[in-house]
């Protein structure tokens, strides 16, 4: 129940999203995620990768998210969600990957900063980048909205992981050089993620649910990717878990 919230809000921003996309040419780059739990939490897991594509010069962002239901890892992807960008004072300017996601009571947020170190040539054009951000990402959900699952014994969750996002040398540059879209950078990823046994996970719509919703597979998969204490919890990353 935990990480499904999360993947409702997450889902419902994609969908919106998806009609606001553009395939304009552009000089991209692709990051890769990491996240590691820190600090306090309860009920709380969180993705086991993932990845931040987005045009070089800074803009709207489009991102992939994985994680582990059982014995099946699974991705999400999300277009325009958040940005890319990049602030500055006076001689100093960092980049910034920031983006928020909310329903309900279910709320995450992301952000990462860092040092532009990375130079990146596309045809007369050169670009300075990060060539890696790092910040955090906090999620929290009271789960009032949602039914009560006496089989799970406990209700809402709140953490923090600590991202860390990585220039991806390669694929940025194959992206340049094939004169990729955002778009079409996300495929190739897609399409080496799925080689690898991935499945694209899908959330229904809670209010389309029967009574027994809590055993539809697709529902169940966002509820076991939380890392909480219990038999029936799924660790969705090597450091998320329960209390």
């Amino acid at each position: 129940m935990k990480f499904r919230s999360l993947l409702f809000a997450l889902a419902a921003f994609a969908v919106f999203s998806s009609l606001l996309a553009t395939n304009a040419d552009a000089q991209v780059v692709v990051y890769r995620l990491e996240f590691e739990k820190t600090g306090a939490s309860i009920n709380y897991g969180f993705y086991d990768e993932g990845y931040v594509i987005a045009d070089a010069s800074g803009g709207p962002a489009t991102w992939l998210l994985t994680f582990r239901d059982e014995l099946q890892n699974n991705y999400i992807t999300i277009e325009e969600f958040g940005s890319l960008f990049y602030a500055n004072k006076a001689d100093l300017t960092r980049a910034v990957i920031s983006a928020a996601a909310a329903d309900g009571t279910s709320q995450t947020t992301f952000l990462l900063v860092g040092d532009l170190t990375q130079e990146v040539d596309s045809d007369n054009i050169s670009v300075t980048v990060a060539g890696e951000l790092h910040g955090y990402a906090i999620s929290a959900d009271d789960e009032s909205e949602l039914p009560f699952d006496s089989r799970e014994g406990n209700i809402g969750y709140a953490g923090t992981s600590e991202v860390k996002a990585l220039y991806q040398t390669d694929r940025s540059d194959a992206a340049s050089r094939d004169r990729q879209t955002i778009a079409e950078a996300l495929a190739d990823i897609v399409t080496m993620l799925e080689r690898r046994g991935f499945a694209e996970f899908t959330v229904e719509d809670p209010a389309a649910t029967t009574d027994d919703a809590n055993a539809d597979a697709t529902t169940n998969a966002g509820a076991n990717a939380n890392g909480a204490d219990g038999a029936d919890a799924t660790a969705t990353t090597n450091n998320s878990g329960g209390n």
